[in-house]
């Protein structure tokens, strides 16, 4: 007998449910990138070496007479690597027998939303090893002098270098900001699962994690901020289908695992956040008030 018109089959719901842990994954995602300005993120095969970069050099200040050669400026790049763009795969299996006792909706979907946390908090975490490279160091007594300090290091770096900056981001510790946010009367948003502030103290753009140690400061440009995801396209090729988003930072399989009565859900993760120039990263160290 044929097949009626509509019919919803198994690939279907399977379908459906990797679309919903894709929307999650991007919802997290959106605000954060929409602060930092990031439009749109670049694709770089799995395995290309990841660099963050010093610049150094000076334009030549030589005066030129009528007809003579134009003096060279020198420019170096120095390039340190950090490691590779990785794939990260992920799985989960869910036994026939939660699903029956705990309900789809607790044994799945709640266990696919934790997963997408967890996953968030691993870019995250590689990020934040990231920053740590950074080579600019600033001091100061409490938390609004340090910021003003490493504020002033960072223009001055800039400035030297005849370059500047659309927009500044911070990263502080919450036990470092908790006393003034209980005399401040301010909206905390949660972006990335990081508290955010749009204004603080004087500073724009504050996100509050613990993935930064206590009575440390990170400051960086948001242009120094770049989101990198892998070719899922490549991918497919070879037969790994995933469905994913145009950005290419995650790819989602849902299956039934017939030979272990399970449903399981895959996630492979080509997605790498990294602050890229280490001169542009000042991290500040808070001494206690007196």
């Amino acid at each position: 007998m044929a097949v009626l018109d509509n019919t919803i089959k198994a690939e279907d719901t399977v379908s459906a449910l990797d679309i919903e842990f894709i929307a999650n994954f991007q919802h997290d995602l959106d605000r954060l990138t929409e602060i930092l300005g990031i439009t749109s993120p670049e694709v770089i095969p799995a395995g290309s070496a990841m660099y963050q970069y010093k610049v150094t050099g000076t334009l030549s200040a030589e005066s030129v007479e009528e007809g003579d050669e134009v003096p060279l400026s020198k420019y170096t790049v120095t390039k340190d690597p950090i490691g590779e763009y990785e794939i990260k795969p992920y799985r989960k299996l869910t036994t026939a027998q939660a699903v029956l006792k705990g309900g789809f909706q607790n044994s799945v979907l709640r266990t696919d939303a934790q997963m997408v946390k967890d996953i968030r908090a691993g870019i995250l975490d590689k990020y934040f090893t990231f920053l740590g490279n950074g080579t600019g160091t600033a001091t100061g007594v409490g938390l609004q002098a340090t910021a003003a300090q490493m504020s002033a290091k960072l223009i001055d770096t800039l400035e030297k270098n005849n370059d500047s900056a659309n927009a500044l981001v911070w990263f502080v510790n919450p036990f470092d900001i908790a006393d003034y946010l209980a005399k401040a009367e301010v909206t905390l948003q949660t972006v990335y699962g990081m508290q955010y502030l749009e204004s603080f103290l004087g500073m724009q753009n504050v996100f509050v994690t613990n993935k930064v140690e206590a009575k440390t400061v990170y400051l960086t440009p948001t242009e120094n901020i770049h989101l990198y995801g892998v070719d899922f396209g490549a991918l497919a090729q070879g037969g790994l289908t995933y469905e994913t988003q145009q950005s290419n930072l995650i790819g989602v399989h849902h299956q039934p695992a017939y030979n272990r009565t399970s449903c399981e859900t895959y996630a492979l993760v080509g997605a790498t956040l990294l602050a890229e120039v280490k001169d542009y990263i000042v991290k500040g160290t808070i001494t206690p008030l007196e």
